[in-house]
């Protein structure tokens, strides 16, 4: 792979895993062809892909991965930068916070690069996959202390997996359809 890359991340967005189903070729499991609400899911009932604001330049999406014997490990990382602790951004929290603790988030991230790559799925071609809980933890905040320091939260999605995340080769506005 010789050739110019670019780092950072562009966009992201989260989503209940409950709600929805991947496709994914049968001879292919690094790759997401297509996304769709799974059956009873939702706009109404709140099935939908939420956007997240970040500050530009402070959103990376790092992963390691270990073995002991024949067992693989990827521990997955997605920190980025909210703008201003205000009631908007406490909501927010509160809302991760209690989806963390239940069922965990999915997110999707679009590289600056432009690939696209999914954490935390539950359901792939119908199916039910083995658990991978993606959850919000480590983040902290800030007021700053002078005019010119940052004002806000420095949040942290962690998750654990058998696998790197799968790359969704669809457009990114197939994800805004479903915000």
């Amino acid at each position: 792979m010789c050739g110019p890359t670019s780092g950072g991340i562009s966009d992201l967005a989260a989503f209940d895993p409950a709600d929805f189903n991947f496709t994914q070729a049968v001879d292919d499991d690094s790759t997401y062809s297509a996304i769709a609400l799974r059956e009873g899911a939702t706009a109404e009932n709140g099935a939908k892909m939420f956007g997240i604001s970040f500050q530009e330049g402070e959103a990376e999406r790092t992963w390691k991965q270990s073995r002991k014997g024949a067992s693989v490990r990827y521990d997955h990382e997605v920190k980025f930068q909210a703008n201003r602790l205000s009631k908007e951004l406490t909501s927010w929290l509160i809302m991760m916070d209690a989806a963390s603790s239940c069922a965990g988030v999915g997110l999707v991230i679009r590289h600056n690069s432009g690939e696209i790559f999914v954490l935390g799925e539950r359901f792939v071609n119908a199916k039910e996959i083995p658990r991978w809980k993606v959850e919000m933890a480590d983040s902290d905040g800030t007021s700053g202390k002078v005019f010119d320091d940052f004002n806000g939260g420095n949040i942290v999605f962690k998750g654990a997996y058998t696998r790197e995340a799968c790359v969704y080769t669809g457009d990114w506005s197939t994800i805004t359809d479903l915000m």
